[in-house]
C-alpha cells in the first residue's frame, strides 16, 4: 500500500492510473477504523481497479471540542488493517495541507429541508464541515466511485446532493450497516463506552427493530411510541431524537408510507451514538 500525505504526490500517482484507463474508488474515513470501514474497502474492491482510502479528522465537522479532542487516532493499528485488507492507496494528509492558512467552512445552505433536521438540527456547523471536507477529497482524488456507510443516512443524502451539484462523474455507493453480534452499529466511538454503557448501547437496535417487525398500517404509531420507550426507560441513554421519515428528505411522517426509514440518536454517557434502519 502506498501512503501519501501530500496532495500533489497522491494526484500525480492517480494520473498515472488514469491514464492506464483504471477505475479508482474512494473510502473516505477519519480513522479509527473497524468491520464497517473495511467492508467500504472491500465494496470498493469489487468494482474498481484502485482503491484509495483516506484518514483525516476534519476539524470543521465537529461542534463539540471535547469530542474532537479525544476521537480515536491509531494510525499505525489503521495501516495495518489498511494493508491486510488489500488497500492500494492511503492518503492522511494533515490539517494545514487541507486546510491552508486557516480554517474554513463552505454553507450548507440550498441544500434542501432535509439537512436542517436531526444530525442538522442538533449538530450546528456539521454538515457545512462534512460539505467542505469531501468536496476538497472528491476535488483531490477525482474518483469514479465512492463508497460511504448506511450509518451516517444523513450524510448520504448529503453527499450524493454534493454530486449531483459538483461531481456528475463520481457515482455514489451506499454500503449496509455492518453490526456487532448485538446488533450495535459499528462505530469508532464505540471503544470510548465503558462495559455497562456498552450493555445499554445495543438498546438503539432493540428500539429500531422493534419498529422495523411491526411496521403496518395498524401498528406503526404504537411501534414508535413503544421504541421511544424502550429507549427512555434506560438510565444510562438520553434520547436527541427518534425520527420515523421519507427516506429521501427526512420529514417525519404524519400518516404510515410503506417505504421510510428510523432514525435515532442518543448520548450514552459522553459518546454519541446514531442508528438507523429502513422500513418496508
Amino acid at each position: 500500500m502506498k501512503l501519501y500525505q501530500g496532495i500533489h504526490s497522491l494526484q500525480n500517482y492517480l494520473k498515472g492510473k488514469r491514464a492506464q484507463n483504471l477505475q479508482i474508488g474512494f473510502v473516505p474515513t477519519m480513522g479509527a477504523l473497524h468491520n464497517g470501514h473495511l467492508s467500504l474497502v472491500k465494496f470498493a474492491h469489487q468494482k474498481c481497479d484502485v482503491v484509495v482510502c483516506s484518514i483525516f479528522v476534519n476539524p470543521t465537522q465537529f461542534n463539540n471540542e471535547k469530542d474532537l479532542e479525544f476521537y480515536p487516532r491509531p494510525i499505525k493499528n489503521d495501516i495495518k488493517l489498511l494493508v491486510e485488507a488489500g488497500c492500494h492507496v492511503l492518503f492522511h494528509p494533515q490539517t494545514s495541507e487541507m486546510y491552508g492558512s486557516g480554517l474554513h467552512k463552505d454553507s450548507s445552505a440550498n441544500y434542501g429541508s432535509f439537512i436542517e433536521v436531526l444530525e442538522g438540527a442538533h449538530r450546528p456547523g456539521h454538515f457545512d464541515g462534512v460539505i467542505t471536507i469531501v468536496k476538497r477529497l472528491f476535488e483531490i482524488v477525482e474518483p469514479n466511485e465512492v463508497f460511504f456507510g448506511q450509518k451516517d443516512y444523513q450524510q448520504c443524502l448529503v453527499v450524493k446532493k454534493l454530486i449531483a451539484r459538483n461531481f456528475r462523474n463520481i457515482s455514489f455507493n451506499q454500503c449496509v450497516i455492518e453490526r456487532e453480534p448485538d446488533g450495535l452499529a459499528m462505530s469508532s466511538r464505540n471503544v470510548r463506552l465503558n462495559i455497562a454503557e456498552r450493555e445499554a448501547a445495543n438498546t438503539l437496535y432493540t428500539a429500531l427493530m422493534h419498529i422495523k417487525n411491526n411496521w403496518t398500517r395498524q401498528n406503526w404509531l404504537n411501534a414508535i411510541s413503544k421504541a421511544r420507550a424502550i429507549i427512555e426507560n434506560n438510565p444510562l441513554l438520553n434520547l436527541a431524537y427518534l425520527s420515523v421519515a421519507h427516506p429521501a428528505t427526512l420529514q417525519q411522517l404524519n400518516a404510515f408510507e410503506e417505504k421510510a426509514v428510523a432514525l435515532i440518536a442518543v448520548n450514552c454517557g459522553e459518546i454519541r451514538l446514531i442508528d438507523n434502519v429502513l422500513l418496508g
